[in-house]
């Protein structure tokens, strides 16, 4: 995926949660990047500086993330977590090894 259609692709993804929030609500992000690959620096940039503002505007504030079975994947995912924690974003970042269990800790959220 390149830069453009990862950015692309988190873009409509936050538009689509923007719309689905207006009739449910309480919404979370879960991102199912076990086959994600490496990512430049720059798109984890864009991620914090650009993306997140915009997140927690449209209302997320729980972010689970089913880590990327790929070493560098797992990296730059790790990176935006790092990340977020330092820039004091008021998105709780979670890393789970599977798909239920990162449903079942949004579910918990209160």
């Amino acid at each position: 995926m390149t830069s453009e259609q990862f950015r692309s692709f988190l873009d409509r993804g936050l538009d689509h949660f923007v719309e689905k929030k207006q009739n449910h609500g309480k919404l979370f992000w879960v991102a199912d990047t076990r086959k994600h690959a490496v990512r430049p620096d720059e798109d984890i940039r864009w991620v914090s500086d650009d993306w997140n503002p915009r997140a927690i505007a449209a209302g997320i504030y729980h972010l689970a993330f089913v880590v990327p079975e790929n070493i560098f994947g797992n990296i730059a995912v790790k990176k935006y977590a790092e990340n977020t924690v330092k820039k004091g974003d008021s998105i709780d970042v979670q890393m789970f090894g599977g798909l239920q269990s990162a449903k079942d800790w949004c579910r918990s959220q209160k």
